[in-house]
């Protein structure tokens, strides 16, 4: 403390220790100048100005000297001004460092649990890729983000662009629909290489690619392209940081995968009879229990047998395939088409009325017959006859009752012609003898 107290002294005391040199000049040339025989002229005046000079210049120092001490001591003390621009101290720059990366930690883990939660949540791959795709681009505030899953051909293995996220817009490739065209760069390069790869993609934008791997399986790639900005992410950390998002993405795609093996039908793409019954008993108890309305349609191929008998099984086949991607693309999003049993299919219809089942039906019936199909050989007619039912919990005990309560109507339609819709808007007729094509609905009776 007394060495302190010395110190402050001493440096107060600088100024005047300063001042004095010059002073003494100063009085110096005043004595040469004006005592009697004590120099020349030239001399006593050169030695003023020169004592002159010198006094101003170290009284000037000094005053300099003070300002830079208290300058010194002022940033020491914790930063401060200089020039009206605050300057922050080393300790607050480490301090705001460690903020921003504990915020972007934070950041990433928040996404990491959306897409967690995303694949715990929803098993319809269309819906798990449109909210990764947000999730990603939010977090990297990516330009362009693009899923390519792999397809392996009967040459070679390629990447198939099925979602793609451009600014704010997102396209998804829908099953059996139009294929979005979007060229894999970093993602082919990543997807061979078997590596994350970033690029530099120009001058303002950075891109790059990684793996889709889940159960040590590589399922695709994951693109991004980022907008450099002022300050672009490192190469190393936009690597790790997509490395771990894909990771995420890759075990959400691979939910609804493994989901379709089990409950979807490989030639039809609808659902199975199996997941019909789980569904059609989830839905009757919603029906008894909030009174919510529930129809269904069944369908059946009319003269299926001939098709199969005069084209081939192998076109039969093709018959069946293009039957339910037409259903699938006149179905609403939250209705749900199975393959019930051989030509047939049935739909489930939550919360719509009997009215509007049989105008779907029509719809239906109407897509089924008015574009011939093509079978590779030739384009055949096809035709489709309907049967639909209301859920009535008085008439109806179970899922058999609601089928087979469709399942007249469809005989009514059979025997009256096929290529038609039938229900009890139609009013009640028995049906006493089975139409010549509906086997495969007498056996499934018969089980």
């Amino acid at each position: 403390m007394k060495r302190s107290v010395i110190h402050k002294r001493r440096q107060d005391l600088t100024p005047w220790l300063l001042a004095l040199p010059p002073v003494a000049a100063v009085g110096l040339g005043a004595y040469l100048s004006w005592a009697p025989g004590a120099g020349g002229p030239l001399a006593t005046a050169l030695a003023a100005s020169l004592g002159s000079a010198a006094g101003l210049s170290a009284l000037a120092f000094a005053f300099d000297a003070v300002r830079i001490r208290r300058a010194f001591a002022h940033l020491r003390g914790g930063g401060g001004r200089l020039g009206g621009v605050p300057l922050p101290a080393p300790a607050d720059l480490r301090q705001g460092e460690t903020v921003l990366r504990l915020q972007r930690q934070v950041e990433r883990l928040s996404a990491i649990r959306d897409l967690a939660l995303i694949a715990n949540d929803d098993v319809c791959l269309e819906r798990v890729l449109e909210r990764a795709l947000t999730v990603i681009g939010d977090l990297l505030s990516a330009r362009e983000v693009a899923v390519f899953l792999r397809q392996d051909g009967p040459e070679e293995v390629e990447l198939v662009p099925v979602a793609q996220r451009l600014g704010e817009r997102i396209r998804v490739r829908k099953e059996g629909g139009k294929p979005l065209h979007v060229t894999p760069r970093e993602a082919e390069a990543a997807f061979f290489a078997r590596r994350t790869v970033v690029e530099g993609g120009g001058r303002s934008t950075l891109r790059a690619g990684t793996l889709l791997v889940a159960d040590g399986e590589v399922m695709g790639a994951l693109e991004v392209r980022l907008e450099r900005g002022p300050y672009p992410p490192e190469p190393r950390e936009l690597a790790r940081e997509l490395e771990a998002l894909a990771k995420h993405v890759a075990l959400a795609i691979r939910k609804p995968t493994l989901y379709d093996r089990a409950v979807v039908d490989g030639l039809t793409r609808l659902y199975t009879k199996r997941h019909f019954l789980e569904q059609a008993g989830q839905l009757i108890a919603q029906r008894r229990r909030l009174g919510t309305p529930l129809s269904l349609v069944i369908l059946d191929v009319d003269h299926f047998k001939q098709v199969n008998d005069v084209h081939g099984h192998v076109a039969g086949d093709m018959v069946l395939a293009e039957v339910a991607r037409r259903v699938r693309e006149t179905v609403r999003a939250y209705d749900q088409a199975f393959r019930y049993g051989g030509e047939e299919v049935v739909i489930l219809l939550p919360n719509t009325g009997l009215a509007d089942a049989v105008s779907l039906a029509e719809r239906l019936r109407e897509g089924v017959r008015s574009t011939p199909f093509d079978t590779g050989e030739k384009q055949i007619d096809i035709t489709a006859s309907f049967g639909v039912a209301e859920f009535d919990p008085s008439a109806m005990s179970d899922t058999e009752g609601f089928v087979e309560h469709a399942d007249r109507h469809l005989y009514r339609a059979k025997r009256g012609g096929r290529d038609q819709v039938r229900s009890d808007l139609d009013g009640e007729v028995e049906v006493e003898e089975e139409p010549e094509e509906s086997g495969s609905s007498a056996e499934r009776r018969a089980a």
